[in-house]
């Protein structure tokens, strides 16, 4: 159970794509604005906001394993291109199992990205049923040949290593849309998000999708058809994070979205082995960038 919702946690966080539950009536959908894919990628400017989400259990699920969920999912992305980006995100959600037994899993995440994508500080603390299964603190840094090096406040003197080659989640956010864009119809990369306690990447396989255009708009939740999002592009995609590993490999995880071109993302759906977690924006709200210090 905890790998498997920190498997949540970790694609809910880079659902930070701009990084982590029950359904909303779609009611009449308003005319939204057609969103070819240019033929050159513009340059993606990463909306600061806050966001939401209900949570429910998906259409996948176990008679052996997990068969309810309810929640929340909420996430404040704020920052800016040249300094850099931050998130808050809590998740508290309810899991039913076979036996009628319940299980709170809380979650706290708070993420710091410099716009270099050579610093990433993290911090998670993470509870089941009051009781914590991961406190950490930590802080990953590139070094001049491109490798990174992690190393832990908390738990204290524990460090890792890792090649070349591997993106935070904002810049991995920015080059799945710039690929979106292109109207490229897939998107390989490696991803080091802090999840696992620093200790792991992960291999992120993405499937894109068409332009929403149409009535294809209606799976978009309501609160998220604001003028100014109405006006965004926007891209289903299928992301399945892969523990990095040689091998024949299943996806610990795959997040289904619809991804905005600001990198909001909306119509959340976690795909784990034995069930699915989908997630829905009930609350959004855009917030201005911080200001430029440098």
């Amino acid at each position: 159970m905890q790998r498997i919702v920190s498997g949540a946690l970790a694609g809910g966080r880079v659902a930070l794509l701009g990084a982590g539950i029950i359904l909303s009536g779609m009611g009449v959908a308003p005319a939204f604005a057609q969103a070819p894919a240019a033929a050159n990628a513009a340059r993606v400017v990463l909306q600061p906001h806050r966001i939401v989400y209900e949570v429910q259990l998906g259409e996948k699920s176990s008679a052996q394993g997990i068969t309810g969920a309810s929640g929340l999912m909420a996430l404040e992305f704020s920052g800016n291109a040249c300094d850099g980006y931050a998130t808050n995100y809590r998740q508290v959600v309810d899991l039913l199992d076979s036996d009628g037994a319940a299980r709170r899993m809380d979650f706290r995440v708070n993420l710091f990205e410099d716009a270099d994508n050579r610093r990433f500080a993290f911090t998670m603390l993470n509870r089941m049923q009051g009781q914590i299964l991961r406190d950490a603190d930590g802080e990953a840094r590139r070094r001049s040949d491109g490798s990174l090096s992690v190393a832990m406040k908390k738990p204290p003197g524990r460090k890792s290593d890792f090649d070349g080659d591997v993106l935070f989640p904002s810049a991995l956010s920015i080059a799945m849309i710039e690929a979106a864009q292109k109207g490229e119809r897939s998107y390989k990369n490696r991803v080091f998000d802090g999840s696992e306690g620093g200790e792991k990447i992960f291999e992120v396989n993405a499937a894109i999708g068409q332009a929403l255009e149409g009535e294809r708009n209606n799976r978009v939740e309501p609160v998220l058809r604001t003028p100014e999002l109405t006006a965004m592009p926007r891209w289903p995609m299928a992301m399945a994070y892969y523990n990095d590993e040689p091998g024949d490999r299943v996806p610990v995880y795959t997040l289904r979205s619809v991804v905005f071109a600001n990198g909001v993302m909306g119509d959340l759906v976690f795909e784990f082995p034995e069930f699915s977690l989908k997630a829905r924006a009930v609350k959004y709200e855009a917030l201005k960038a911080d200001p430029c210090t440098k």
